[in-house]
């Protein structure tokens, strides 16, 4: 039996270790060694302020293998046990697939074409994962963080909220190099093209 004077102090400690339980809220649900420490930390730190301060959760699960599963299998299985709202960011390596699913109240609060698009002046994932490099581990590491920060971003303005853990300046700095990159190529290709046509006249 609960006495009832202490009543009054069941709602506050119950409001209390929901609060704690979201401090310590795990975003990043799956990581089969692809990530590293210090990536998974500043993804659970934006995860975390987004939480706090919207109530919705993207989470982030990067596995080697979909085991024979398609990806939608994968992520509705996954999903059944996520807290509403959210938003599932998946990505399986071997399988080189990738995808971002949502709760329906979500379908307006970020733009998920944007987010998985393959053109550098737009993606924020595929861009930098496919990107030529010595290292395809970096490459994924980048990747998955530059994502998961432009789909946390993006809520963030749709709730009109600022986060103090936002990457968005460093994200424009990753865009603006792929441009001149991207755009660079595309000029030396025609230039090539160019003098060979006028060579040959």
């Amino acid at each position: 039996m609960v006495n009832i004077k202490n009543r009054g102090l069941i709602a506050p400690i119950f409001l209390f270790f929901i609060f704690i339980t979201s401090l310590n809220a795990s975003f990043v649900i799956k990581n089969d060694n692809i990530l590293p420490e210090k990536t998974v930390n500043k993804i659970e730190e934006l995860g975390n302020e987004l939480f706090k301060k919207t109530g919705v959760s993207v989470y982030l699960a990067a596995i080697h293998s979909l085991n024979g599963k398609t990806i939608k299998e994968y992520e509705e299985n996954l999903s059944k046990n996520l807290n509403k709202p959210f938003i599932l960011l998946t990505i399986s390596i071997n399988d080189k697939k990738i995808d971002i699913i949502n709760s329906k109240e979500l379908n307006n609060k970020f733009d998920k074409e944007q987010v998985l698009s393959p053109y550098p002046w737009s993606g924020t994932i595929l861009p930098l994962l496919t990107a030529k490099s010595k290292n395809p581990k970096a490459n994924i590491e980048a990747a998955l963080l530059n994502g998961y920060a432009d789909i946390v971003e993006q809520v963030a303005n749709s709730y009109n909220v600022k986060l103090k853990s936002a990457i968005g300046s460093q994200n424009k700095i990753v865009y603006e190099i792929l441009k001149i990159l991207f755009y660079g190529i595309i000029l030396l290709v025609l230039a090539k093209y160019m003098y060979g046509r006028i060579k040959r006249k």
